[in-house]
């Protein structure tokens, strides 16, 4: 069953991955294109900008579920690596069970702030873009982080053998004089 949700997390980071990627390629040319439109034929478009914060707030949503997956999220490291190995996989489940229970918050909330927002708010009048294509940004990103912790034995075992080749160090024992 393991071996599923492993697939299932690959494939989820895969395809989260290159669509973020195309979200910040996106926001540049978007950027690019608005400041040569503001500065260079002093002609603003009313669109790049706000375009550009759907875009940046979606890539960082879906880079979380990302760097969650790759193990690249802050923790206090230095101080899990000393731990006996049992202490250390303890610890490191300890502190993914609070990540578990913050993504189930936000999912859960993202959910129901997007389904029932009854705010016509929009992102600027003249675009036209409904708030909600920032709100559902949270759920998609949690349930993102959702589906890597349903691999996290494999997640924790990816951190520690990546801890562990950091940590080697290769020694010639020739030069050491014993």
């Amino acid at each position: 069953m393991l071996a599923i949700f492993k697939k299932i997390s690959d494939l989820a980071d895969k395809v989260s991955l290159f669509v973020a990627s195309l979200m910040v390629l996106g926001i540049l040319g978007i950027s690019i294109y608005g400041a040569f439109l503001r500065y260079i034929l002093n002609s603003p478009a009313p669109w790049p900008l706000p375009v550009g914060r759907i875009l940046m707030i979606w890539s960082a949503s879906i880079g979380i579920a990302t760097g969650l997956k790759r193990g690249e999220h802050m923790g206090v490291e230095g101080f899990v690596r000393r731990l006996p190995e049992k202490a250390e996989i303890f610890m490191r489940y300890f502190g993914y069970s609070f990540v578990v229970l913050f993504a189930i918050t936000l999912f859960w909330y993202g959910i129901w702030e997007t389904i029932y927002a009854r705010d016509l708010y929009m992102i600027t009048a003249r675009t036209r873009i409904s708030y909600r294509w920032l709100n559902v940004a949270i759920p998609v990103g949690a349930g993102l982080q959702l589906i890597h912790l349903l691999a996290l034995p494999q997640i924790i075992k990816e951190a520690r053998e990546k801890d562990l080749s950091d940590v080697d160090i290769k020694v010639d024992k020739s030069k050491l004089n014993l």
